[in-house]
């Protein structure tokens, strides 16, 4: 039996959070120190991994970006446009 989704993480998008890392031209780890975060969180959100939204809060504010500008487009249970 599949162990069921933690729907209270959130799923960075790996291609909109490396354009938000070159655009702040930051390093994984200069990004986990201005973040407050360790450099594994940094690496897990950058591969596109759920994380905890107080982590994704903390990077997206070092990057000066939204969480919703980090997060997937298309999140999985229905949405407006789901078909």
């Amino acid at each position: 039996m599949p162990v069921p989704r933690d729907t209270t993480m959130l799923k960075p998008n790996p291609r909109k959070f490396l354009v938000a890392m070159a655009e702040a031209e930051l390093e994984p780890k200069e990004l986990a120190e201005k973040s407050g975060v360790s450099v594994s969180i940094v690496y897990i959100a950058r591969r596109g991994y759920y994380v905890k939204p107080v982590y994704l809060g903390r990077i997206s504010k070092a990057l000066g970006v939204s969480v919703a500008d980090l997060i997937e487009d298309n999140m999985e249970g229905g949405g407006v446009n789901s078909e």
